[in-house]
């Protein structure tokens, strides 16, 4: 009996000293193929994987990563259930060999991070803390042991701007677990690791995360829409150009930073060029971003790209906001009939989690009209139109104080984002003053746009002041992403 104990404690030490971390051609392509969304032809790469290298790891890390996505995607819950089932034994094999590779604590650290913000995209806040503190401690250790591997660099940059968004009346959460960072100290983290990726022929299977990754916190953490236009005009002209019309990934990158640099046209010929196929797991979020963004335009077909995402998408998020521009389309297009079953539909479906759902579900309850001429100055403003938008407010009599606030407060921002920042500011004040104490976001917003004119001044007492202000404020609509962006602001301009 002890022969064999010991025969078996020999076999699983060879199998733990074999255990490897490989990346060879078949797992870089397989790895592609995820980032592609291609998870049919993935699964087919690794399970040959796993079975010619049965000591390599790698691919139960693409495996994750396919659950991971379709999780994030798809937003249906059995998809979740199935990657938190799979997380133990995932860990187990990861944790089995190969303990002299970075990829040996990374790849676990990874399983945690994924399981984590999975979590969250379903509520699961508790366990969710608990799984992002696990990846945390492993990628400080993993650091610690191998400080030049790029992707400890990717993994702690994420996590370090994401602590540094968290709101001050929350921040004894993040002390209780050891949590610290800033979003300067993780945007130079995950410029770095793009940059290393970048020089690097054998990492070069690793940059389209690494550009996501950057793109992500350029442009919503640090608000650097510059920067990440330029990132995007890079990448067009870069070795990824050939990928990026592959990969619905890349594809809502490049349109989401198109969109909030004000480049409507843009988003509406990338993603008119490139539609979803067959061959990879569907994408619908992609039809929302085109059917708004055709809606921002004012175009007569701006419909059906949204009633596509209705009818195929089984997730909740954005389900509600999806509703409300269907309702402001039909509004638009003189069809009273259509836009009452569009608004009554708001309440029936969706979920509260986003800031442009619990929009819908504000608007639905308040069931009064927009004012056309504001609407649409609103619409053409969202897609960079500011002349056009400007045009729709001339003449425009308030009927209310609402819709007065909201005058003064669109012609700020058009006036903003045209580039006369000195003609704006007046109106944004004026906003502030009338706004400040109504359950509307245009206050609020209108003070984030101040703090954010004067940090670019390198007024940073006046940026502070009204970065401040904005977390006095006690507003409804979108009152996460402006605080959010707020104590962002804040912490960016920290000691200065």
């Amino acid at each position: 009996m002890k022969q064999l104990t010991f025969l078996v404690f020999l076999i699983c030490v060879s199998v733990s000293a074999k255990a490897s971390f490989t990346f060879n051609s078949n797992c870089k392509q397989a790895y592609t193929d995820v980032m592609c969304l291609r998870f049919v032809q993935a699964k087919i790469k690794i399970k040959t994987e796993k079975k010619l290298n049965t000591d390599n790891r790698v691919p139960y890390i693409i495996d994750n990563y396919i659950d991971f996505l379709k999780v994030m995607i798809g937003e249906e819950e059995k998809d979740l259930i199935h990657l938190k089932n799979q997380m133990d034994t995932r860990l187990q094999k990861l944790s089995s060999g190969g303990k002299d590779s970075p990829w040996f604590l990374y790849s676990q650290s990874l399983i945690y991070l994924q399981s984590g913000v999975a979590r969250i995209k379903f509520g699961e806040y508790v366990n969710a803390s608990l799984d992002i503190n696990r990846a945390y401690r492993l990628l400080l250790e993993n650091k610690r042991k191998y400080p030049d591997f790029v992707m400890n660099k990717a993994g702690l940059g994420i996590l370090h701007s994401l602590i540094g968004t968290v709101p001050a009346k929350y921040r004894w959460a993040v002390r209780s677990l050891k949590f610290e960072g800033t979003i300067p100290e993780g945007n130079s983290e995950i410029k770095e690791a793009y940059m290393q990726v970048s020089s690097d022929p054998q990492l070069s299977f690793l940059l389209p995360e690494t550009a996501f990754l950057l793109s992500f916190v350029t442009l919503n953490l640090s608000a650097d829409v510059p920067a990440a236009l330029s990132l995007a005009e890079k990448l067009n002209t870069s070795s990824l150009s050939g990928l990026i019309k592959e990969s619905p990934l890349m594809v809502y990158m490049l349109a989401n930073i198109y969109s909030k640099a004000g480049e409507n046209d843009k988003v509406i010929q990338l993603l008119s060029d490139n539609p979803l196929t067959a061959d990879k797991y569907p994408f619908y979020f992609l039809n929302y971003m085109l059917g708004v963004a055709k809606l921002n335009r004012l175009d007569a077909d701006a419909c059906y790209p949204l009633l596509n995402y209705l009818g195929h998408f089984k997730g909740k998020n954005y389900i509600r906001s999806a509703y409300m521009h269907l309702a402001w389309y039909y509004l638009i297009e003189n069809e009273p009939k259509q836009y009452h079953t569009y608004v009554e539909r708001i309440n029936l479906r969706g979920n509260n989690q986003v800031d442009n759902d619990r929009e819908a579900l504000t608007f639905a309850a308040k069931n009064t009209k927009p004012e056309l001429s504001l609407l649409k100055a609103r619409l053409l403003f969202d897609g960079g139109y500011y002349e056009r938008a400007k045009s729709e407010l001339a003449g425009f009599k308030a009927a209310d104080k609402k819709s007065g606030l909201e005058y003064t407060y669109r012609l700020g921002r058009i006036y903003h984002k045209w580039g006369f920042t000195d003609q704006a500011i007046p109106f944004y004040k004026e906003t502030i003053t009338e706004g400040e104490n109504s359950p509307y976001y245009f206050a609020a917003n209108a003070s984030l746009q101040l703090g954010i004119i004067y940090e670019q001044q390198k007024q940073y007492t006046l940026a502070r002041e009204y970065y401040s202000k904005v977390l006095d404020m006690d507003f409804d609509e979108y009152q996460f992403s402006i605080s959010n962006k707020a104590q962002a602001g804040l912490n960016r301009i920290k000691g200065k």
